[in-house]
């Protein structure tokens, strides 16, 4: 078996979507024009010196996502998401890894999934740049890992596939 040497991973190639708990029966949708998100997991760490030495007691692990992104005309995630924070409903997330690389042999991509609320929604409007939106999704409990399922349309948010010349053809091309 070759060698075979790690690639990067794009950071591109992570992207978020998120549903209102409450509305199950719906697919997930993507906020567009996400530039940055960072997931975070950190837990508290207490030094205790006794006379043996020191012990460190463990605390419990906290999880948050912090969202930037360009506000989109019309973006009914961005209303969703804005309209979420302002009354405190629950929202679920999912970061999902879109590297065709990773698919599994369903054709899912690996993700991971949490429940949690917005604490934060703050949309900039500088005068010289496009107007931003940033957030903070605090994660309930501990997020948890595996593969999800992308719609059509939600495949086609990330990236259009190559389109020929022929009306209604998709992957069609040379062959050499």
């Amino acid at each position: 078996m070759p060698d075979q040497k790690p690639e990067m991973m794009q950071g591109k190639n992570r992207i978020l979507l998120f549903r209102l708990l409450k509305n199950q029966n719906a697919d997930a949708a993507k906020l567009v024009f996400q530039t940055e998100h960072t997931f975070s997991y950190s837990r508290s760490l207490d030094r205790i010196v006794t006379k043996d030495g020191t012990i460190v007691k463990v605390g419990e692990l906290e999880a948050e996502v912090s969202i930037d992104a360009i506000q989109a005309k019309k973006d009914p995630t961005s209303a969703m998401l804005q309209e979420a924070a302002i009354k405190g409903e629950k929202l679920e997330l999912w970061e999902v890894s879109v590297d065709d690389d990773l698919k599994n042999e369903e054709g899912k991509y690996p993700a991971v999934y949490a429940q949690g609320y917005l604490d934060s929604w703050e949309p900039a409007s500088p005068a010289e740049d496009e107007a931003t939106v940033s957030s903070n999704f605090i994660v309930e409990l501990e997020p948890q890992f595996g593969f999800a399922t992308l719609t059509e349309e939600q495949e086609e948010v990330v990236q259009y596939a190559f389109k020929d010349t022929v009306a209604g053809e998709e992957q069609g091309g040379v062959e050499g």
